[in-house]
């Protein structure tokens, strides 16, 4: 088993005093908490609201009135799922501060509210930290492939398949697993997953990013309109399921492209939009075109962030990865395993048509002929440990 160096082991190294770490589900915040900082003590809340703690259950009241009697000794303690804790019981965490160090961690994106709210009793005390899946740059500087970097962006894969072969000689599994997750995300938001919010996140995965588009798949079998669908999209995002990227159009209006945030939910949800394997179970189906897309965009998350830009989706000209600086074209690339010649050089006068100056083609397993921005496979894994070497100094100085 491989280790991936993710750089939120540093950043939650550096918060000072009590802290919330929360996210959605599955993206290895108690692994990274438990590994990564030091404590003195690991307590759990479980489903029927009592506390786990090594290899027992005791009740809320003595968990709760136990910990604080740690904090209170100076004690260093971790309090996972966070979210599930009632009301009253914040109340009585908030009587210990500023004694000991208070880890929360919490599977809940809603779950800030419990402690930057005006209302909040944790107001002022505890910093709040969001994790997402792992950077694609933290992953490729680990792992050297990028294919399989994609792959172990979300980190509970990496037990179940060593690369996208494995996805797409079992489908169906995947795809199960996948939506069991999303409807523990949903339970943890105190949320259901309803039959609209998963027609939509199938739509999106089959290609459908916007609004409008999404209310004119669903129209005839679901009371949806674009006003609806937009409601839809922004809850997925406020979830962590969904991610935004700016979609530019010569910088006229506002839009955005919607897509799964997690590369393996997004390959399996496609699996089902497009061959209903749920249905049709674990035969071998062909998942190139949602794979390389994916890996298309990582790759452009990674260079905006080498580059300290931001993404673009362009939806005219068959563009894969566009840069915006100060919300106007710097540089883009288009992205394939092996370019010909031909296709090199096709590729950068379609992108200079389009009105961007500067132009680069991106190799994932070969380098592509030279242009003035070239990157091959090895460049790639290159400017991942440029960026996590960058970020490590950057650490050091705020620390």
């Amino acid at each position: 088993m491989f280790e991936i160096e993710r750089r939120e082991c540093k950043e939650i190294k550096n918060l000072k005093g009590w802290r919330l770490i929360y996210g959605r589900r599955k993206v290895g915040k108690t692994y990274l908490a438990t590994r990564c900082l030091e404590y003195d003590d690991y307590y759990l809340i479980s489903r029927t609201l009592n506390i786990i703690h090594e290899n027992d259950e005791i009740s809320l009241d003595e968990g709760i009135n136990k910990i604080i009697s740690l904090l209170k000794g100076g004690k260093k303690i971790i309090l996972d799922e966070f979210q599930r804790l009632p009301e009253k019981y914040i109340d009585l965490l908030a009587t210990a501060y500023p004694n000991g160090t208070l880890i929360l961690l919490a599977s809940s994106l809603g779950v800030l509210s419990k402690v930057v709210d005006r209302n909040s009793p944790l107001l002022g005390y505890v910093i709040p930290y969001k994790m997402g899946i792992i950077k694609f740059s933290d992953v490729l500087a680990s792992v050297k492939d990028p294919y399989k970097a994609l792959l172990f962006r979300d980190p509970w894969i990496i037990e179940h398949a060593s690369d996208w072969s494995d996805v797409e000689r079992n489908p169906q599994s995947f795809y199960y697993i996948t939506k069991g997750l999303i409807g523990e995300i949903f339970q943890e938001e105190d949320r259901k997953l309803t039959q609209t919010y998963e027609a939509i996140l199938l739509e999106v995965a089959g290609g459908m990013w916007n609004s409008s588009m999404i209310s004119a798949k669903l129209q005839a079998g679901m009371d949806i309109n674009p006003s609806k669908a937009s409601s839809y999209l922004d809850t997925l995002f406020k979830m962590g399921l969904i991610k935004k990227i700016r979609v530019y159009k010569g910088g006229k209006g506002s839009e955005w492209y919607h897509d799964l945030d997690s590369p393996i939910m997004s390959v399996t949800f496609y699996a089902e939009a497009k061959y209903k394997v749920s249905e049709k179970g674990n035969k071998i189906v062909d998942l190139s075109y949602p794979i390389s897309k994916e890996l298309q965009f990582s790759i452009g998350e990674m260079l905006a962030e080498y580059y300290n830009a931001e993404l673009a989706y362009v939806p005219q000209g068959d563009i894969d990865v566009v840069l915006l600086k100060k919300g106007k074209p710097f540089i883009a690339y288009e992205v394939k395993n092996k370019f010909t010649e031909k296709e090199a050089r096709k590729a950068i006068e379609r992108i200079k048509d389009f009105g961007i100056s500067r132009a680069g083609l991106v190799g994932v397993l070969e380098d592509p002929p030279n242009s003035e921005d070239s990157i091959g496979p090895e460049r790639l894994i290159e400017i991942a440990k440029e960026i996590k070497n960058r970020e490590r100094n950057k650490n050091i100085r705020e620390a």
